[in-house]
């Protein structure tokens, strides 16, 4: 028996090996052979992630002080957050391969790159102790023109990846009831003006949130302003807690900076 079982493992890694050897594993964004799954060297989805021994405000995921292991950053302790926590893969940069694989999920017609991307946002939710089989995933929603004009809703798109592969439930119970500039874009008002009123509930998804934990998926968390827009009408609908759950978040010295090109739009 155990030499049947040491014979299985050998044969199955020397598959592996011929599966591999014949049909590689290719980058998702440009083909070339990848190096962890799903991106090449360049665009490793790996080289992305925050590093898991730099301390940083379970809030907004900005760099804690030196001498500080953990707690809020003095930036959350100043402003009211309006979610409990973000988890998301790490930093939205120039240098960031994370910057081309959401460009491609949201302005290149990629939405199928939103399969790998949840795949990665899976594991950091499981990374920080938060995943629960009973949370409940909403999506920060697009205008029906800009969806129209993507072709698809790229949050929505990731959070539907993220339920199936998490095994947790999608309540898409938000609507965006007016087009809005871009955040930080020269067309913008105040970031908390721009999204002020640009959100309603669907009110019989948004009854299924009554005294549940609500994570809200969006792609990139800039200065939060949206996702707490989208948080004060959840738990004004009954959720427990709300929670955020994005690809990336800007850094604050970027954001800072209303036109650098780095910054996405919603």
């Amino acid at each position: 028996m155990g030499d049947g079982g040491a014979l299985a493992r050998i044969l199955g890694a020397a598959w592996a090996g011929l599966a591999e050897a014949l049909y590689p594993r290719l980058c998702w964004l440009c083909g070339a052979r990848a190096q962890d799954g799903y991106g090449c060297e360049r665009h490793a989805l790996e080289r992305a992630r925050f590093a898991a021994d730099e301390p940083r405000c379970e809030g907004c995921l900005e760099r804690l002080p030196a001498g500080l292991l953990r707690g809020p950053c003095a930036h959350c302790r100043r402003t009211p957050r309006g979610y409990r926590r973000l988890v998301a893969l790490g930093e939205y940069a120039p240098d960031s391969p994370l910057r081309d694989w959401i460009l491609a999920l949201k302005h290149g017609g990629r939405a199928e790159l939103a399969g790998p991307l949840a795949a990665a946002l899976v594991q950091a939710w499981r990374a920080s102790g938060t995943l629960s089989r009973g949370a409940r995933l909403v999506p920060v929603p697009l205008h029906p023109w800009r969806a129209l004009e993507r072709g698809h809703d790229q949050a929505r798109a990731l959070a539907r990846a993220l339920a199936f592969q998490a095994e947790v439930e999608l309540v898409p119970a938000l609507r965006r009831a007016r087009w809005t500039a871009p955040q930080g874009s020269p067309g913008a008002r105040s970031r908390e003006a721009n999204v002020a009123g640009a959100f309603r509930l669907r009110a019989a998804a948004a009854a299924r949130l009554v005294d549940q934990g609500v994570w809200l998926v969006d792609d990139v968390v800039t200065s939060g302003a949206t996702v707490r827009a989208c948080a004060t009408l959840l738990r004004a609908a009954g959720a427990r807690e709300v929670s955020v759950l994005a690809l990336a978040r800007v850094p604050r010295a970027a954001e800072a900076d209303e036109g650098s090109a780095t910054l996405p739009g919603p």
